[in-house]
């Protein structure tokens, strides 16, 4: 692999959107697989944890379950460590969706208290910044 080159790796994503948006998913996925090496290569967390959720959303277009669930897992749990509670609740909902619609009812409503978990601590989150006057999140 070249150096990691945080230009590079953007460019990647955007390039793997545009081929999903065309419905190219296997370029797509090649894509989004080498912007997560160089994400991953320059330590960026944001970067990997968005590639890793777009590769579950194509895995999920796959219909290759278990591949997805580890993505967004993964995804899930880097948004989680950046305090990013809405992208983490996003990937909780697709994984409850994935485990409801095979099935597995406990885990589905397991993942729905952790995505409402999730979106209460965006909810607060966007509270404190407009109490501060930031812009919101």
């Amino acid at each position: 692999m070249e150096a990691p080159d945080e230009q590079q790796a953007r460019s990647l994503s955007e390039r793997a959107f545009r081929f999903r948006m065309m419905g190219a998913l296997r370029e797509a996925r090649e894509l989004y697989l080498r912007s997560l090496e160089q994400w991953r290569a320059l330590g960026n967390q944001r970067g990997a944890a968005e590639a890793l959720q777009k590769l579950g959303e194509i895995e999920m277009d796959f219909q290759r379950a278990e591949e997805a669930e580890a993505y967004l897992r993964e995804s899930a749990a880097l948004w989680e460590r950046l305090g990013e509670w809405e992208s983490c609740a996003d990937c909780l909902r697709k994984l409850g969706r994935m485990a409801r619609g095979q099935g597995r009812h406990a885990a589905a409503e397991a993942i729905q208290r952790e995505r409402w978990r999730a979106m209460e601590l965006s909810r607060l989150q966007w509270e404190d910044s407009a109490r501060r006057g930031e812009p919101g999140r």
